[in-house]
């Protein structure tokens, strides 16, 4: 008399089976991991980016509306051109007055006019504004940051025949405007972004 065949697994394949699931497991989770960090990567660095693409918008158009007024300093005095820059160390500093400031509903008495300035204080690109076009010592600046994590900020002027880091150059100190601006910035992710912006013309 023939003996029935014995049905399922045996041990060897059981244990067999649950090592193959188990590996395949650790290698789902592993590219589920994966998958994670790479994504919030991608969405830090998209971040980032638009964070650079809107500091370069502030930027800009602060610049394309320069005023051709000269403005003055705190003691009142008419400063040498209507946009003033200079290199401290490795980075420049701008100061100028533009127009667009928009007006809130129930300041009908305000001015439009701003005093912008530009610097790298440590490792962030500042803002400084002012709602008048000439501040006092006692005038109120507001403080935006920018951007981050900022190596580099370098503002050059180009007044017809060369590029100079300083506003008005020495060579030429009674210019009041140059005809363009070229600013190159660094950041700890992209080296050596560069936006050029030509100057509005001088009204006569």
């Amino acid at each position: 008399m023939r003996r029935p065949q014995q049905q399922g697994f045996t041990l060897v394949e059981l244990i067999i089976a649950v090592g193959i699931m188990a590996l395949l497991g650790t290698v789902g989770a592993m590219l589920l991991n994966t998958s994670l960090v790479n994504q919030s990567a991608i969405e830090a660095r998209q971040q980032a980016l638009e964070r650079v693409s809107l500091a370069l918008t502030i930027f800009r158009r602060d610049i394309e509306q320069l005023t051709p007024r000269i403005p003055r300093d705190e003691q009142g005095d008419a400063m040498a051109a209507n946009i003033v820059a200079e290199q401290v160390g490795a980075n420049s500093e701008l100061e100028f007055v533009h127009g667009g400031r928009r007006v809130l509903p129930g300041q009908s008495l305000g001015s439009t006019l701003e005093r912008v300035r530009y610097v790298r204080e440590e490792s962030e690109l500042i803002r400084y504004s002012a709602a008048v076009a000439d501040p006092a010592s006692n005038t109120g600046w507001r403080r935006q940051v920018l951007l981050t994590n900022v190596t580099e900020f370098v503002v050059e002027l180009y007044d017809g025949e060369r590029w100079s880091v300083f506003w008005p150059p020495s060579t030429q100190v009674t210019e009041t405007q140059p005809e363009s601006l070229r600013m190159t910035m660094s950041t700890e992710i992209w080296p050596d972004i560069q936006l050029n912006v030509l100057l509005p013309e001088q009204s006569l």
